[in-house]
Formats: C-alpha cells, structure tokens, sequence
C-alpha cells in the first residue's frame, strides 16, 4: 500500500509539473507578449504624435534650403511659438530640430541657443534616410541631455523634416521625448489583469492530460498536413494538383488586380507521350514526366506556377506577363522540354503543344480563363508543337462555330472557295507588276463570308493547312494561265504561322514545278507574328524557299515586334508597310515620319518596300516622293475575279 502511495505521489508530482510548469512557460510568454505590444503601441503612438509635430508645427515654416546654415530668426520665432508651449506644460519633454548632420538649429527648451556641437547620432541619419526611427530611453541618456542615470523614461523619436516646397527632399531631423508614464501604467494594469487570467487557466488546465493531448495532436497535424499536401500535390511530380492550379490562378489574378499586371494561364500537353510510355514502359514514363516537371520550373520564373493536371497535361501560371513576349517565353519552354534526355538507354526528345489566354483581356474570372486556355489548348494540338492563344472563335462549345468549322472543311473540297486578286503597281512606271490572291467563301446560303469570318476559325482549328494548300494551288493555276500573256507578272500568297512546318518548302516547290511556273513569280507573305511564335523554325524554312527563288515578303510591317536588330537577318526580300500607318499619314506628320523611315531602312537593306491602303492621290503622290517601289490599294482597284483582272492590267496600263 505503501509503495503505491509512493508511486501515485510520484506520478502526482510528475502530472503536477507537466502541467504546472507549461501554463508558467505560457504566462510568461503571454506576459513577455503583452510588455512588447504595449511597447510598441506607445512607440507607434510616439510615432504619429512626431509627424504630426512635424508636419503642423514645423514644416510649415521652412521652405526647401538645408538647415546647415541654421534657422532665420523669423522661423526660430514661429516655431518656437508652436513647441514651446509643449515643453512647458510637459506634454513633450524635449523638442529640437538637427539638420541632416546631426547638429541642433533649433531647441524648443532654448529657443534663441546657442546651441552645443554634438557628435553625429546614428538615429538622426536613419531617420534622413528611412524617415522614422524611434526607441523607449530615458531623459538625459543622450550626451548632448548630459548623460544623466535615473532619467525619466521616454518615447525618443527621430522623424525627417521635408522642404515645404519639395516634399521628397529631407533637410532635417526632428528629435522629440514624449512622456512614457501613463502609458507604463497602462502595461501595469494589463499584467495584473493577464496574471488573474493565467490563475484561472491553470486551474482549467490542471484536469487535462497536458503531454498525452501533446503527442496526439502532434501525430494529428503531422498526418494532416501529409494529408493535405498529396490533396493539393501531384504525388509522382511533387508539382501542384489541379485544385491547387485553380487557387494559384485565382491568387495571381487577385494580385494582378490590385499591381495592374497581365496575367498568362497557359496548358501544355505533351505530343506523343503515349508512344513513351509504350515502348519503354511505365518507369520510364514517370521518370519522363519528372524530368519535364523540373525543365518547367527551371526555365520559368520563381513566381511562375507549374502544375500537373494529369496524365502528360501540366498547367501554368505567370503573373506580370506581357502579351507581346508571352510566346517568346513559351517558345523557350518548348526548346527546354525538346532537348535529348536519355531514358531506359534510349536518346528521346519531347514536343509539346501550349493553349493559353491573358488576363484580363481574354476572360476576366479564373473558370472562365481556365476554360479558354483548355480550348486554344485544343486548337494547338491539332497542329502539334504550336503555341496558341485563346480567339473568340476557338470556343469549341459554341454550336455556331462547331457548325461553320464542318461548313469550312467541307467547303475547301467542294468550290466554294473562290480567289479574288488586288493589283500591285510599281511605282517608278505605274504598270501591274503582281497581283495578291485572296480567297473568299462564296457560302451556299450564307453568301459571300469575308475572310476575317473564317480564317481565325481555320488558324484555330488546323484546317488552316489544307485551306493554305488549295490557296496557293489555285494563285498558282491562275498564274500558268495567265502565263501566256503576262510571262513576268507575279502572284502573292498569306501564309499563317500554322503554315510554317516542316514539308513547306518541299510542297510549294512541288506546285511550281507541277505549273511550270519560276519561283520568282511566287511572293510568300509572312506577318511578323509568324516569325515571333517560333523564329528559329520559321527563319530555318524561309531560308529554305527563299534560297530556291521563292520571295518572302514581311507583311504589315509595324505591327509586329520584329527588332531592327534582326530585320537585316531574316530571309525576306520585301517589306509590306501596315495600311494603317500608310492610309493615316496624309493627316499625321507622325505616321508620315514612319513610312519614311521604313522605306528607307527597306532600301538600306536591299528591300523592295510595298505600301498598301493606298486610297488617294495626294496619299500616293507623298508615296511617289518618299521612294516607295510598289503601292497596292483601292485607288487602283479592290480585289476582283480572275475574269477581271486581265481587263485591270491592261486598263491602268494604258493610262500611262
């Protein structure tokens, strides 16, 4: 009986100290807690009342002159008759003005001075700089208060004086002690009334088993957090999950909100992943999605989110994106995850495809951007490795346009489409040099549907292929055709940054050769866009055509963002001005300016430089003046069908 009385005081004491001894810990935390807000309160509180003093009873009276030289006797007399006042009736203690060296000019105390000659304080050069220091001392701890113990303590505060006439130039330093006393017996009051609290709690406390609750909700939170993290985390990547992705895009969109930035949210999805996985199995898959995973997070930004939301698909997120270099960007990613890495000792390389939308341009609420970023996805991987921005008509859930893309494939076989060609004049003799084929959809019921209706469906989707083949097909029909009369005419082509693959080339030789027509005769005209969605390949296969007499022309020059750096490197022989600046420089000295400098930076590269938009005689006549080689617009005529475009030649031909 003994012994267990024994043992049962020993566990007493050992309960009693388990708990007592936390709730101790914790009051002293409380109470430690408790001394420092109150403190840094009153500091706050010091704080406001310096500024203030500052900006009311101060600055007012100085004007943007640094204080080195001292105070006028007019600005010692206001002052002092707005903080002497405070000294006297003890609501400040000290007052005194230093200038940004430190020295005092001014002192509430003793207005007229003199004034000693002090060492420079630390506190008085970071408030200069930081604008405000403060700190808890006593009256008469500084050397210049005589260095006298036992003073009483105070909110020593060092605010920087602004010049009245500049508000970002700081000419001085006020140096101010208010009163810490009541503000003492405040802490006071609230300690004795935190230790009453403390009493109670430990006798709430005594009946609970203090290390046992411990260690559970130890073990609890441990296995919650692990929980939580593969809810939130693809398990095989350590890369955030899908429901992660959502809450990251909605983070980045609340921020960019309040920073006035662009947001890009972007899918990629691996091309032929599946293949991979089939032939070197499974392991090797995953050891395949975990390399591409660390490319992703290596190539972009700290602040950039990289998600995997299943399967070869991952999700990303780049705040303060800027829409004009976002594919520059993705393009580098694309490079990134492309490079060889060996698996199962086989060399592979990945191609990927990227969908992607902008806040706040292309939706506004993250669901609805997610939803936009899925459909360009859809629209990229139709051409594979492409990078493809969300377009109003690439909304795969809109019954019209799942409509009018079956119309648009059916009606690439079917004659529908039909060419229409604009004139190109030389300048220089004003004779028909070339024409531009462009190609119009004469619709069974709709009628005539105007390119700007169809083309970004066909960009979206990957019919733009098939609808580039038969363009150049039938501009090059008609060109055979009209051979036999007009052996030098030439005929200009659109190509999309989707026409820009690997068999181009090959194919467009092939039609020449099938139509026996010289590749001089053919102008390719690429928009600078095409050159910025992927520059390596599309400069690699240009040269290609170009090398084999085909004309590359850079069309609507100026929109784009074509460096003047890399003009002079790209394989172009022609630049097409935009209409835009062209049609508005007859009222814009501005817009004049640039079509001059165009045509010639053109000439200085060797370029022949189009105009088009060219609706005026005084527009044409100031094109005439500046050097253009080549004008195309409706001064001389709109498109128009083949049937009448012979007559065009011949008809602006004889007008000279």
């Amino acid at each position: 009986m003994n012994a267990r009385r024994g043992w049962g005081g020993v566990r007493f004491t050992a309960y009693l100290c388990a708990t007592l001894l936390p709730v101790v810990w914790l009051g002293a935390v409380l109470s430690h807690t408790v001394t420092e807000q109150v403190d840094n309160a009153a500091l706050r509180e010091g704080e406001s009342q310096a500024k203030t003093l500052a900006s009311a009873a101060i600055e007012p009276y100085l004007d943007d002159e640094q204080l080195r030289t001292g105070l006028s006797a007019d600005q010692q007399q206001s002052i002092a008759r707005t903080t002497t006042p405070l000294v006297d009736h003890g609501s400040v203690r000290v007052l005194r003005i230093r200038d940004v060296g430190g020295q005092i000019v001014f002192d509430a105390a003793n207005p007229g001075g003199p004034f000693p000659h002090v060492a420079r304080e630390p506190e008085v050069s970071q408030a200069a700089t930081e604008g405000m220091v403060s700190l808890l001392t006593t009256v008469g701890a500084d050397e210049v208060d005589g260095s006298l113990p036992n003073g009483e303590r105070v909110i020593e505060a060092y605010v920087a004086i602004h010049a009245n006439d500049d508000p970002s130039l700081v000419i001085g330093v006020l140096e101010v002690y208010i009163p810490f006393g009541s503000i003492a017996a405040e802490r006071e009051s609230s300690l004795a009334q935190l230790r009453m609290v403390i009493i109670a709690g430990l006798a709430a406390l005594w009946v609970v088993l203090a290390l046992i609750v411990t260690s559970v909700t130890r073990r609890i939170r441990s296995h919650s957090r692990r929980s939580e993290f593969l809810a939130l985390h693809d398990a095989l990547t350590g890369l955030p999950g899908r429901a992660l992705y959502r809450d990251r895009v909605a983070a980045a969109l609340n921020a960019a909100g309040r920073m006035g930035n662009d947001v890009a949210v972007a899918v990629l999805d691996l091309d032929r992943f599946k293949e991979v996985n089939e032939s070197l199995g499974h392991r090797n898959g995953d050891d395949f999605l975990r390399l591409i995973a660390q490319r992703l997070k290596a190539t972009l930004r700290p602040g950039d989110t990289v998600a995997r939301l299943g399967g070869d698909e991952f999700g990303l997120v780049l705040p303060g994106a800027v829409s004009s270099s976002i594919e520059d960007i993705f393009a580098r990613v694309l490079e990134s995850i492309a490079a060889e890495a060996e698996l199962g000792g086989v060399a592979i390389s990945a191609e990927a495809s990227i969908g992607y939308a902008m806040w706040p341009s292309d939706a506004e609420e993250p669901d609805a951007l997610l939803r936009r970023a899925d459909h360009a996805l859809a629209a990229a991987k139709v051409a594979r490795g492409a990078i493809v921005r969300y377009h109003p008509t690439s909304d795969e859930f809109d019954p019209q346009r799942l409509r009018l893309i079956s119309e648009l494939r059916r009606a690439i076989g079917a004659g529908e489409l039909v060419l229409h060609y604009q004139p190109k004049i030389d300048v220089p003799t004003g004779r028909v040099t070339a024409f531009e084929a462009l190609v119009r959809w004469m619709h069974p019921v709709r009628g005539m549907i105007p390119p700007n209706d169809f083309i970004p469906i066909a960009e979206s989707t990957g019919l733009i292929g098939p609808l580039t083949h038969w363009v150049v097909d039938a501009a090059l029909a008609q060109l055979a055709e009209w051979s036999q009369a007009w052996p030098d005419l030439a005929m200009a082509v659109n190509i999309s940054a989707r026409n820009l693959r690997d068999d181009l080339p090959g194919w467009v030789l092939n039609r020449l050769a099938n139509y026996q027509l010289s590749s001089s005769r053919l102008v390719l005209e690429v928009t600078e866009t095409s050159f910025a969605a992927d520059p390596i390949r599309a400069t690699v296969l240009l040269e290609e055509l170009s090398a084999a007499g085909v004309k590359v022309s850079l069309d609507d020059f100026g929109q784009g963002y074509t460096s003047l750096g890399s003009l002079g490197h790209l394989p172009v022989s022609e630049l097409k001005i935009d209409r835009g600046f062209v049609s508005a420089m007859e009222h814009s000295h501005e817009d004049r300016a640039i079509v001059a400098s165009v045509i010639e930076l053109g000439h200085q590269l060797g370029l022949t430089v189009v105009a088009e938009g060219v609706e005026t005689d005084a527009v044409r006549e100031v094109l005439q003046a500046l050097g253009c080689d080549t004008m195309q617009g409706y001064l001389f005529s709109r498109p128009v069908p083949a049937a009448d475009a012979l007559g065009l030649i011949e008809g602006i031909n004889a007008t000279l």
